[in-house]
């Protein structure tokens, strides 16, 4: 999606946690000395800090950056390329190293800009670097901007396909100076971390491969003198580049690059502009960093770890003997909580927020909207009963929280399947765990029944149409055409669909029904025509580039209502079954993307359905015409503005240039002209990149022009000659819906006569005559039919993507589109214009 849709998705999701007290909290505490806080009035203990050993409590450090403010002030306001605090050499060059057993390491405000600062000194243009999907944000921005800088190859691997990395590492060493792999040394939200033998496989590989590591979450609770998890297990050595933080266990802040070769570390500090156009660290951090860092070189660091790890070790026995999920069961003090849907996520932070816990919620767009969970972080400072008493009140509430939002055993597990590399798989003990959650209670007498059908033969069409007829173009008789068309047999693989028709009943009531397709859609379908234009390039070579497979509500031959939904109490309940059974044929069809479109702008549907993991994005907005019929004069009177008036009298004044015909299912269309009506489709097809889909197929054309619900609106020349624009169009009661339409701008080449705004005159004509109250114009040329008095209704498509990889992907080629660079490693593996 485009950054303002995905900006407005992350608004839309995130608002109705904010509504709920799970996001941007203020602690209302006039002092910290412990894990409790006010919130809201309510005293909660907190498991959601990263401070894991506690050490922001300790008086030494609190003395250390006093003494430090008191003697330098609170900021030494130089660019650190000139001067630098006079405790920054104690920590780079005498503490800090210690630690880490090298000679010197470089330090920086944050982590974030650590890797900004070394990225240029390890990658140039004849480098390359994998990056785990996983790996963290601030990592992958910094290798984004360097390898669009520096012309260096960047490939990204999926998190939970991570043995595929061996072989790319491979292939790009025999022909790249060096190639990197970029991990994290324990991963932020599930805590896992990569096995030793997968790190040596790739640094065996050949002589010029190289590891770079974020251990920000590993910093202090682990290793040697705190030295971290990674350098805990695994040498640093000249082909390891290391960067941690020491704003989380370390408890003070900063980020820390940690290399042997004192050479890189000048590279950096020449190379890596943020170490001197950034700020440097204020003075009080740099005095509690000292003292944090004479508390790692002393024994006592010991003896917190060891706490630490009685506490992680309690919880992770609590969680199996409870039947707890989580997503891996490790050494690290982060649990994931795996709970799927976001609706399951905020009840159960819900629940313990009674109970007096304050955990973090995890969702979207950290995790997708789908895989959503409680993440918990054990602190050294925890006591043995309070983590116990955690853990009992999330198994006490876990039933109930999953029965509540229809959450089932196997859906649980099945959303965490493939979130982990294969080699990790075994230390995975969601399956187990949820199977030991207790059955569904009963359903009631007025519980909801799902009927689904994979063809509209098999379903009463009498039924269909009284309940959907009327919208967009899903009657009984367009989708029999449809159908047709689009058969699995078809030689083109993106015009192969399969179908589910739902309908969900209460009793015998119908309550909810929608049609769902299986089909090929392109990943930018929602995005601009700037990335659609880059990626078609693209397409030349590979024509299904960022394609994949997904169910859709509704066809790619269909735009507006899919979906019938009846009003009154038991609506959101009927909104879920249908969803869920949207969600069990993408999951029959071995798809990971559902798409419900194209729903109105309504704030109660979205809030049902972000609930069930789906994230709201905008969509180009739909055009409609109120039509009060009294004939051309008395339309063009009645627009709201006098340009709007001039234009379409003139637009008016030139029908009589035009013959105009209605072709419907009694017309003897010839194929040569129905192949005309399909190039001059396809020209517009091809322009109309806002709205990016596959071409419709030429069958198409005949198939809805014989099934008895459709008409072609032609346009030719006043005295006969080939058609100059036309237009597909369904009356449905009292709506006249036009979907896709082709134009010649060729036979008017002055630019006086526009054959397309004659068209769309045309349609307005048609419908008044007809009797149709609305016209239905579609998305797109905003300002063309606003002109003839269309007024904008917003759209949205509702998607739930249980697999984030793809879209990291299309991001990575949407940024260096942005920056002008061509995508060397990019993945290998036109919706209709609207009249």
């Amino acid at each position: 999606m485009d950054a303002s849709s995905f900006r407005e998705a992350i608004f839309q999701v995130h608002s109705h946690g904010r509504d709920r007290g799970h996001y941007f909290l203020s602690a209302e505490d006039e002092r910290f000395d412990d894990r409790h806080i006010r919130v809201s009035g309510k005293r909660l203990l907190s498991f959601g800090s990263c401070s894991y050993l506690g050490l922001e409590f300790d008086p030494r450090l609190i003395d250390g950056g006093v003494e430090a403010y008191r003697r330098y002030g609170t900021q030494t306001s130089f660019s650190r390329g000139y001067l630098s605090c006079p405790l920054y050499p104690e920590l780079e060059e005498d503490l800090l190293p210690r630690i880490f057993g090298v000679p010197r390491v470089l330090l920086l405000p944050s982590t974030s800009i650590a890797h900004h600062v070394v990225m240029p000194a390890l990658l140039a243009e004849n480098d390359a670097i994998v990056c785990d999907h996983q790996v963290h944000r601030s990592v992958d921005d910094a290798i984004t901007l360097q390898c669009a800088r520096s012309g260096a190859d960047k490939v990204v691997v999926k998190h939970g396909e991570l043995d595929r990395a061996l072989d790319i590492v491979a292939r790009l060493a025999r022909t790249h100076h060096h190639v990197w792999f970029a991990c994290d040394g324990v991963y932020s939200m599930y805590g896992d971390s990569l096995p030793l033998g997968f790190l040596h496989d790739l640094l065996a590989v050949a002589p010029n491969v190289r590891l770079f590591v974020d251990d920000a979450h590993g910093m202090s609770w682990a290793g040697d003198r705190g030295c971290g998890h990674f350098l805990s297990r695994f040498p640093l050595g000249e082909r390891v580049v290391l960067v941690t933080s020491l704003a989380k266990a370390f408890a003070t802040g900063g980020g820390v690059i940690v290399v042997q070769d004192r050479r890189l570390l000048e590279t950096a500090r020449l190379v890596g502009g943020p170490f001197s156009f950034s700020g440097p660290l204020r003075p009080g951090d740099l005095g509690a960093s000292i003292a944090s860092a004479r508390i790692h070189l002393s024994p006592e660091l010991a003896v917190l770890q060891a706490a630490l790890r009685a506490r992680i070790d309690r919880a992770n026995a609590l969680c199996r003997a409870l039947g707890i999920p989580l997503v891996i069961e490790n050494e690290a003090p982060i649990f994931f909580i795996a709970l799927g849907r976001v609706e399951a996520v905020y009840l159960m932070a819900e629940r313990l927020r009674e109970h007096g816990f304050h955990v973090n919620v995890s969702g979207f767009p950290a995790v997708p909207a789908s895989r959503g969970g409680i993440r918990i972080a054990i602190n050294a400072i925890h006591s043995e009963a309070q983590v116990d008493a955690l853990f009992r009140a999330i198994a006490e509430h876990l039933p109930a929280v999953l029965a509540a939002v229809g959450v089932t055993r196997d859906e649980v597990e099945e959303q965490f399947e493939g979130v982990l590399p294969p080699f990790l798989r075994a230390a995975r003990p969601l399956a187990s765990a949820v199977r030991q959650l207790p059955e569904r209670h009963p359903q009631p007498a007025d519980a909801l029944t799902v009927e689904t059908h994979a063809s509209i033969e098999q379903l009463d069409a009498r039924v269909w149409d009284a309940h959907l007829g009327d919208l967009s173009y899903i009657d009984a008789r367009s989708m029999r055409a449809v159908e047709r068309v689009f058969h699995g047999g078809h030689a083109l693989r993106e015009h192969r669909w399969s179908f589910r028709y739902v309908l969900v009943r209460r009793g015998d009531e119908l309550v909810a029904a929608a049609p769902f397709t299986t089909l090929l859609m392109k990943d930018d379908t929602f995005m601009s025509a700037a990335v659609s234009a880059a990626l078609e390039r693209e397409r030349l070579a590979d024509p299904y580039l960022f394609t994949s497979r997904a169910v859709v509500m509704g066809d790619m031959a269909s735009e507006g209502e899919h979906m019938f939904l009846a009003p009154g109490a038991g609506r959101s309940a009927a909104l879920i079954a249908l969803a869920e059974a949207g969600v069990a044929e993408m999951k029959a069809q071995n798809c990971s993307t559902l798409v419900l479109r194209d729903l109105a702008d309504d704030p109660e549907l979205v809030r049902v359905l972000t609930g069930q993991g789906f994230v709201p994005v905008p969509l180009i907005e739909r055009y409609l015409v109120q039509l009060d019929w009294r004939g051309e004069d008395a339309f063009i009177d009645a627009l709201a503005s006098n340009g709007q008036r001039r234009h379409v009298r003139a637009v008016h004044q030139q029908s009589p240039l035009f013959d105009v015909e209605v072709w419907d299912s009694r017309s003897a269309a010839a194929d040569d002209e129905l192949r005309r009506l399909y190039a001059l489709y396809r020209r517009m097809a091809a322009k109309n990149l806002r709205i990016n889909i596959f071409p419709l197929p030429p069958e198409l054309l005949r198939a809805q022009l014989e099934s008895g619900s459709w008409e072609f609106l032609l346009l030719r020349r006043r005295g006969g000659g080939p058609v100059v624009a036309w237009a597909a169009a369904r009356p449905a009661g009292c709506e006249y819906r036009g979907l896709y339409c082709g134009v010649d701008y060729d036979e008017f080449p002055a630019g006086k006569i526009n054959p397309y705004r004659q068209l769309l005159w045309q349609l307005v004509r048609r419908a008044g005559r007809l009797g149709c109250e609305r016209l239905h114009l579609g998305m797109g040329a905003r300002q063309e039919k606003t002109r003839f008095g269309a007024t904008a209704s917003p759209a949205l498509a509702l998607v739930r993507a249980d697999d984030a990889y793809r879209a990291t992907r299309l991001q990575e080629f949407v940024t260096r589109t942005a920056l002008h660079v061509q995508p060397s490693s990019a993945g290998r593996g036109a919706r209709a214009p609207r009249p």
